[in-house]
């Protein structure tokens, strides 16, 4: 896991300085934005658009408060702490991220959906890469059938592609907005499953009293 966020701090990080110091905007995304905007159709749009709000901030918050309350209902601490923590991180850094590069967005002539914020990162990227990845995660971490685990991990990966995606195809946002926003939320993830991880590694023994209900292991998906 720790491998995982190096890399995805590593791109994420160039992409960022490709922005904001490069020619992304020339070489990259417009080129990528023209060839996109040749692909839109009634149905194309139509999906992007139902995708793209599946995919927000509103549903994405639903589910991230959904999973806590379940998990805050178990007794489930530490997992509660896990998806709390990188459903924050990634509320916090977005805006913020935007505010400091305000970087703009494509013509607004090519936006089929409105949006008012700075372009950099995709915040439905970011968004729910974080909240579909840190559940995808927790519910890998508990299940003891890995060919189920491996179909989950793939559902939510599919997902987190298609809202990037249809944010390219309605116009809103350039693809390195997207993939910044994707490695972002990826990275809290692997930095949130990583601290969960260090942390029960380093509390006391599952056999304890109490252990089981400190670290969430009653939570175990069959």
């Amino acid at each position: 896991m720790l491998g995982l966020a190096v890399v995805l701090f590593a791109v994420f990080a160039a992409t960022t300085g490709y922005v904001v110091v490069g020619d992304a905007t020339v070489h990259i995304d417009r080129p990528m934005h023209d060839w996109v905007l040749t692909w839109r159709t009634e149905t194309l749009t139509t999906a992007a658009t139902v995708i793209t709000h599946v995919g927000g901030s509103v549903v994405m918050w639903a589910l991230a408060l959904s999973a806590c309350a379940v998990l805050a209902k178990r007794g489930a601490k530490a997992d509660l702490l896990l998806v709390a923590g990188v459903g924050a991180a990634s509320a916090i850094l977005v805006p913020v991220a935007k505010q400091l590069i305000g970087r703009p967005r494509p013509p607004v002539a090519d936006h089929l959906v409105e949006v008012s914020s700075p372009a950099f990162p995709s915040g439905h990227s970011v968004g729910s890469a974080a909240v579909v990845g840190v559940l995808a995660a927790l519910f890998c971490m508990r299940t003891t059938h890995r060919l189920v685990g491996m179909i989950v991990a793939a559902l939510a990966a599919t997902f987190v592609v298609l809202v990037g995606l249809s944010r390219i195809y309605l116009g809103v946002h350039w693809p390195t907005d997207v993939l910044a926003g994707w490695t972002l939320g990826g990275l809290l993830v692997a930095v949130g499953v990583l601290i969960r991880t260090r942390a029960e590694d380093a509390g006391p023994p599952t056999d304890s009293p109490g252990s089981a209900v400190g670290s969430g292991t009653e939570a175990t998906v069959e």
